[in-house]
């Protein structure tokens, strides 16, 4: 069965955890977004010594790679990078936003709207099923009124994430439901492993952060 590191700094709250088959044996996380970077590898030592486990065992790294707030997917992926460059492991990448999606799938009736802030009035936004097939291309956009009455009538979706609250101001409708999870990491596991098992895996060498919106450096990280 396929053990596996996975990172996830995409977002407020960073986690590590080591799984095998896609289920948590250990996590630890950290809710102080400013310090993802001083913290990652501290930790990464810190769940691989409570899994009681060592590199060599290793069988692939699971990250998010974006949307999210740019710092963080580079401290992830960076990371997660350099793990796979030593140990020759495969590298498996996943959508914060279907992240998002598969946290809640079980709470849902119908479409999933996953939502990340992106400063403003705008979001990072992916619409899926309950079987996480993407129905709205993930992407970066304002929230309009015509944009949920022309994309989602007469539908039931239930929206998550941290952008969601933006949703609230626009969306006057019953069909709309807000849900949060935030033990985000089990649902990395689970697409992880999926990916893997598939060699859906990804080029150490060239595989980039999913920003959806222009990096213009210097900027303060959203």
């Amino acid at each position: 069965m396929s053990l596996m590191l996975l990172i996830d700094t995409a977002l407020e709250t960073a986690s590590v955890a080591i799984a095998r088959a896609g289920k948590v044996l250990a996590v630890r996380e950290n809710a102080r977004q400013n310090d993802h970077a001083a913290w990652l590898h501290i930790a990464i030592q810190d769940v691989m010594r409570a899994a009681d486990v060592s590199f060599h065992e290793l069988q692939g790294v699971g990250v998010t790679d974006g949307p999210g707030s740019y710092t963080g997917l580079r401290v992830g992926l960076s990371a997660a990078k350099g793990i796979c460059y030593a140990q020759n492991l495969p590298l498996v990448t996943v959508s914060s936003l279907q992240v998002l999606a598969g946290s809640v799938a079980e709470n849902a009736e119908d479409l999933i709207m996953a939502m990340i802030d992106a400063r403003r009035d705008e979001v990072y936004i992916g619409v899926y099923d309950r079987a996480l097939n993407i129905l709205l291309p993930e992407q970066s956009l304002i929230l309009t009124p015509e944009f949920i009455r022309d994309n989602f009538p007469n539908r039931k979706v239930l929206v998550t994430g941290n952008g969601a609250q933006k949703a609230t101001r626009i969306i006057n409708s019953n069909d709309f439901n807000l849900f949060q999870n935030t033990f985000m990491i089990k649902y990395l596991a689970n697409l992880s492993y999926e990916k893997l098992i598939k060699n859906i895996v990804e080029n150490v060498s060239y595989h980039d952060p999913l920003y959806l919106k222009n990096n213009y450096l210097p900027t303060k990280d959203i």
